[in-house]
């Protein structure tokens, strides 16, 4: 009767960590300049296998806009240039275990302290997952 408890356990324990993720999203810098400006953010989210669906949702400050979007694994959708709001990413074909992009985003003269919040949606073995990373916070001032 152990055995089988140990069996099960192992199994339940395994399957966890086939399906585990982990995603960040991180800043060139979080010191905003009084004039207009621009900052990397890097996108990067890590799992087992290749999962059937993965998205970003990255929501930006008020008056912030995508310039551009750029790395090896960019996803195959993603909003224009000068996209404000919330820019939302997902790929047609997910690369294994790992994804990364950046994109260069501005802000305006004078912009106060904000966050970039991000949300990712990985779809593995028939399971939703919603990933809440660290928003970025920036600081106003040089």
């Amino acid at each position: 009767m152990n055995y089988l408890r140990f069996a099960l356990a192992a199994l339940f324990c395994s399957a966890a960590a086939a399906f585990a993720q982990t995603a960040t999203l991180s800043a060139d810098s979080n010191r905003l300049a009084a004039t207009v400006g621009q900052v990397v953010l890097t996108a990067t989210v890590s799992y087992e296998g290749e999962p059937g669906a993965l998205g970003w949702a990255i929501e930006l400050p008020a008056n912030w806009s995508l310039v551009s979007v750029v790395g090896p694994d960019a996803p195959s959708v993603a909003p224009s240039a000068g996209t404000t709001g919330t820019l939302e990413f997902a790929y047609t074909s997910v690369p294994a275990n790992r994804a990364a992009f950046s994109m260069v985003v501005s802000y305006p003269a004078g912009a106060a302290s904000a966050n970039a919040t991000p949300t990712v949606l990985v779809r593995s073995a028939g399971k939703l997952t919603t990933l809440k990373p660290t928003a970025v916070t920036f600081q106003a001032g040089s």
